[in-house]
């Protein structure tokens, strides 16, 4: 799973680079699909290049997308200081 993360990621992070938004959403609904952990979100630094193809994207569907991914693993991320006495 971190190999398949990892690849989405570098695609990402190109177009980001190259200003080119074109098969983002495709790779945003695979992540949509694959079960995130606290590890998987650090290891791969995912959220960063996520967020930089929000940032920069035109269509609507893409930043919608994007913005509800970074939401759920900011979930994630209050789970685990949740402390429970």
């Amino acid at each position: 799973m971190d190999i398949e993360v990892i690849r989405i990621a570098k695609k990402m992070d190109k177009m980001a680079q190259k200003k080119n938004g074109a098969g983002a959403l495709d790779l945003l609904k695979e992540l949509r699909n694959i079960p995130m952990t606290l590890e998987l979100l650090q290891s791969t630094r995912i959220g960063m290049s996520v967020n930089a193809i929000r940032k920069q994207s035109t269509d609507d569907e893409v930043t919608s997308l994007a913005k509800s991914l970074i939401k759920s693993w900011k979930k994630l991320l209050g789970n685990c200081f949740d402390f429970h006495y």
